[in-house]
């Protein structure tokens, strides 16, 4: 072959043919890093609208000593101081029956937080003695409340079967805040019947609370709390799918497939490393919910069972409570009027 011979056929209707397909490769490669900077910019724009809130819901089993929970006094102490550091913008607390405990976190909270009173969210609480007529629920927020309101359930269990929650008055805490300007969001905590055999009751509650959530106006809607089913064990009722209808789940969102999360280390009641509740079935019963109004958007940015512990003594550490906590960071997007 001469040095001024072609290497490659030109006029070879393979080599157009093979001259074609790489142009149009090229092409469609440009056209799609093209796409992908349009909307990388896109973003990288809305992302002014995006405000964080950051909440973090715990059930303090604030029974009293002749109910059965255990280093009441060290472990609400532990709680208050934990929520001292100002981690979080919301907090969502559940079984926090007595008045001196709520006392006791309240001494506790940040600086310029906010705290609800056992009065908000109950529509009559002793909660000196005992927790009759107690939701247990509080909110604290780093926020103003716009608005205070509670719900309290038309179902309450037996009181034929003496396990407290025919007593008891749970119910829906709601506050309205707004972390930024324009960025209304309704906060709803709450707690429902224990045990399986409650399932009945349990089921109607929430479906008095999807009525509550979607009677809301705000751009943005949170619940939390401790819903006492999870989704294997409980698998049967109507809780969780009810609630799942109309809000997306934190947990879920974050992780996509259920078996990267429906596992034992990260399961907020039974969990392995809890030190009051590890010898039982390892479930998940504690939850953070969202939902946006209109063309808004929210979504998990992180999600997080924390393993929080205090120091009995001078060695060992107990458990914040028997439950877990469960904390997520959202992100909340409005479009530009």
């Amino acid at each position: 072959m001469s040095d001024v011979e072609p290497l490659l056929d030109e006029a070879s209707p393979r080599w157009r043919r093979r001259s074609a397909f790489i142009c149009l490769a090229i092409f469609s490669c440009g056209c799609l890093a093209l796409a992908a900077a349009i909307i990388a910019s896109y973003f990288l724009l809305q992302q002014k609208n995006v405000v964080g809130l950051k909440v973090m819901s715990l059930n303090t089993w604030g029974m009293p000593r002749t109910f059965g929970s255990e280093d009441k006094s060290l472990r609400m102490e532990a709680i208050g101081n934990h929520i001292k550091k100002g981690e979080y913008d919301v907090y969502l607390l559940e079984e926090l029956w007595m008045r001196p405990d709520h006392n006791v976190i309240k001494s506790l909270i940040p600086e310029g937080y906010y705290m609800t009173e056992v009065g908000d969210l109950a529509s009559s609480c002793d909660g000196t003695i005992g927790p009759d007529g107690c939701s247990g629920l509080a909110i604290i927020s780093k926020f103003p409340f716009v608005e205070i309101k509670f719900h309290g359930y038309s179902d309450h269990g037996d009181a034929l079967w003496l396990d407290g929650e025919y007593l008891a008055r749970k119910g829906v805490g709601h506050v309205r805040i707004e972390p930024a300007e324009g960025y209304i969001v309704d906060v709803f905590v709450t707690h429902t019947c224990a045990s399986d055999y409650n399932y009945y009751y349990r089921q109607r509650q929430v479906k008095e609370l999807v009525q509550i959530v979607e009677n809301s106006d705000a751009d943005f809607v949170v619940l939390g709390g401790d819903f006492n089913v999870d989704p294997k064990i409980n698998a049967n009722e109507t809780t969780l799918a009810d609630i799942q209808n109309i809000m997306v789940n934190s947990i879920d969102d974050f992780f996509k497939k259920i078996e990267t999360w429906l596992v034992p280390n990260r399961a907020t009641y039974g969990n392995p490393s809890n030190t009051y509740s590890s010898q039982y079935n390892p479930v998940l019963y504690d939850y953070i919910f969202h939902k946006p109004t209109g063309k808004n958007l929210i979504w998990t940015n992180y999600f997080e069972i924390p393993f929080l512990k205090a120091l009995k003594g001078n060695e060992s550490q107990v458990s914040f409570s028997d439950h877990e906590a469960v904390t997520v960071n959202l992100n909340l997007w409005k479009p530009k009027l």
